[in-house]
């Protein structure tokens, strides 16, 4: 009779350590959006980048994120293939690919940054990141139509995640910040 309590408790004490660990390593990454930054510019009669005031104007489009990123899982967890995604209301536009500002590498007067590489995120843990990136020219078409700017990744199931950064009539940005300036 011993022999089989002693069974039925080592059977119930693996069961429940195989429960509590992985109740433990449920989570998964919440994503805080710190701060987003977009502006529009073009190059004056002396060379230096100044604000945009219309569509027109406008030479260049970049855009600053700061985001916290937190593993609520009992586990390390990943983030591959970011992007940032520029949405119509329907189907996305266009995909940047943001860099690291962390990757800054100063050569003379220029700043050099490399594309984002995926993110280990340990568990319990917060990463604060800060991502930029810039466009210009002929390339800018999409963002005049943009309605919806948002974050894509894969996570470590392999599975793509998309949390909305901003809501913006892009097709009207110039108008709003014409009445707020008045």
């Amino acid at each position: 009779d011993a022999a089989i309590v002693g069974v039925i408790g080592t059977i119930l004490g693996t069961i429940l350590g195989w429960f509590l660990n992985s109740l433990s390593n449920k989570g998964k990454l919440k994503l805080y959006i710190t701060s987003w930054e977009d502006d529009f510019q073009y190059l004056d009669e002396i060379g230096c980048a100044v604000p945009s005031n219309s569509i027109e104007q406008t030479e260049f489009y970049s855009y600053k994120l700061s985001l916290d990123i937190y593993n609520s899982s009992g586990e390390q967890k990943i983030m591959r293939n970011i992007a940032i995604i520029f949405n119509d209301g329907k189907s996305d536009l266009y995909k940047s690919i943001p860099q690291d500002i962390g990757s800054r590498r100063i050569s003379g007067s220029v700043a050099v940054y490399d594309n984002v590489l995926p993110l280990n995120i340990p568990p319990k843990t917060v990463v604060h990141i800060e991502l930029l990136n810039t466009n210009h020219g002929h390339e800018l078409d999409y963002i005049w139509n943009t309605k919806r700017i948002g974050l894509t990744y894969t996570d470590t199931k392999g599975k793509d995640k998309r949390v909305i950064i901003k809501s913006e009539d892009y097709a009207n940005y110039f108008n709003k910040c014409s009445l707020k300036n008045s």
